[in-house]
């Protein structure tokens, strides 16, 4: 006699691992962003990034378009990712988040310091899963002003 309840268990576990390993493979994806960021590819990038892209820095709001043009101003010279964590709200979105400390410059000026919360938003079209919202908020106190 087959137990009614087996069924749904299995079927929870199987759905549970077939997203764990899609927001895996979005987490590799999302590295791969920041190396081909680093290494200033931006055929790459575009594939990764597309064009309607949109990615909030501390500096302003920057299209996909917009950073290609200006990525030869930018450098990464380190960066670690850490705590990368992700959820599916649906079957066609993956949400990650982390933090991350970079090092670098964007036209001659230095990376505001500290450590920052990353997110970012992918979204599967066609076969492919491509980043369209980055956003990065700073989690250091900020400095007290020696004006006031």
């Amino acid at each position: 006699m087959k137990h009614p309840d087996r069924r749904p268990e299995k079927k929870r576990k199987s759905k549970a691992n077939v997203t764990r390993a899609i927001i895996n493979s979005v987490i590799r994806l999302e590295k791969r962003v920041w190396k081909v960021a680093q290494l200033r590819d931006a055929d790459a990038f575009a594939e990764l990034v597309p064009s309607d892209a949109v990615m909030i820095f501390q500096s302003g709001i920057v299209s996909q378009p917009d950073y290609l043009a200006t990525m030869d101003q930018r450098t990464i010279s380190s960066y670690e990712l850490r705590n990368i964590r992700g959820y599916m709200p649906n079957a066609k979105t993956v949400i990650l988040h982390y933090e991350a400390l970079r090092l670098g410059q964007e036209a001659g000026k230095i990376f505001p310091e500290g450590t920052v919360i990353e997110s970012t938003t992918w979204i599967k079209r066609g076969r492919r899963w491509v980043a369209v919202l980055n956003q990065e908020t700073p989690i250091h106190a900020p400095r007290a002003s020696r004006t006031s």
